[in-house]
């Protein structure tokens, strides 16, 4: 068989060849032309590498590279990433599956008790070159920066706080130590949450701890009950207190008008005096008559008949006699 590209004077053998060429050289523009755009996501930034170099970043939109020289590497700059920290997610189901990591969660309190603790660090990329030069493909430093400021921070925390009322005091206080961390490290990293999941004892004493919470449970339901108990009593003594007051007010008030009127009738009795002083001796005389003898009559007989009159005394005959000493008088 002969091949037919020996014979020069074969009618297609030069149109053959050029055409090749000519499809060889428009495959390689269009490979060459393929390359030298690439177009970055509203939410990416794109950092531009030459020969291993960079030299620049670039936001959202269709942009120009140098092809087979220039490399791109895109950055979501917006995503919020999630680090775990004491677990691992195997499934998120439903229902999700989880993994301990005893290693990580296992840390010591103030008062030297073991805590088991599980955290999540939600973060974002602040500046794509920093985090492409110092972190990318290096979760494991970040996790291991993350253990150290949780474990700094609950160091400064005893056990039964960090199981009740500092759980978002220790969330601020790692958030804040961990970026402080980063940004000394150029990482361009932004940590934008750190969250708290399973805070428990270690479950070598879970038995022993379930017993605690329950004795304290019932000591707040004592200290409610007592509170309750308190809020009945005190406000009952508070209005005898106040009732007794005003009894005691009443009466002080009243001795006082009392008193006021006794000044009154002295000086009433201190004028008439000085006007009838037998009369007034005879008046008072009654009067401790009176007192003396509240129940003893006189009988007084008034005329030559023999007819009886009968007077309490002595305020009556007391009348009787003043009445006749001011009718005397005024005679």
């Amino acid at each position: 068989m002969r091949d037919w590209q020996n014979f020069p004077n074969f009618p297609g053998s030069q149109i053959s060849l050029k055409g090749i060429f000519i499809i060889i050289l428009v495959i390689l523009i269009i490979v060459l032309l393929s390359g030298s755009f690439y177009f970055v996501g509203p939410a990416e930034s794109a950092v531009i590498r030459r020969f291993g170099k960079i030299i620049g970043v670039y936001g959202p939109g269709l942009h120009f590279k140098i092809p087979l020289i220039d490399s791109v590497n895109k950055v979501d700059i917006s995503a919020i990433r999630r680090l775990e920290i004491g677990f691992r997610t195997i499934t998120l189901g439903p229902p999700a599956r989880y993994q301990d990591i005893e290693e990580e969660s296992l840390l010591l309190t103030k008062d030297g008790k073991i805590i088991d603790l599980d955290f999540v660090v939600q973060y974002q990329i602040s500046d794509p070159i920093k985090y492409l030069i110092y972190v990318r493909g290096s979760e494991k430093l970040l996790r291991d920066l993350a253990q150290a400021s949780m474990r700094q921070i609950v160091g400064n925390f005893l056990f039964d706080e960090i199981l009740t009322v500092s759980k978002e005091e220790i969330q601020d206080k790692v958030k804040s130590i961990f970026q402080d961390l980063l940004n000394a490290n150029n990482f361009g990293i932004k940590i934008v949450n750190i969250q708290l999941q399973d805070v428990i004892p270690p479950s070598a004493v879970q038995p022993a701890f379930q017993e605690v919470i329950n004795a304290k449970s019932e000591k707040d339901k004592l200290i409610l009950e007592a509170q309750a108990y308190y809020n009945q009593i005190v406000p009952e003594a508070e209005g005898q207190a106040a009732k007794i007051i005003a009894e005691a007010e009443a009466y002080k008030n009243e001795q006082i008008e009392k008193a006021k009127g006794d000044t009154q009738r002295f000086k009433f009795l201190l004028e008439r005096y000085s006007k009838t002083p037998s009369l007034i001796k005879t008046k008072l005389y009654m009067e401790i008559l009176e007192s003396v003898l509240p129940q003893a009559k006189i009988i007084i007989i008034d005329d030559p008949k023999g007819s009886m009159k009968i007077f309490n005394f002595p305020s009556e005959l007391f009348t009787k006699t003043l009445i006749f000493q001011e009718g005397g008088i005024n005679k």
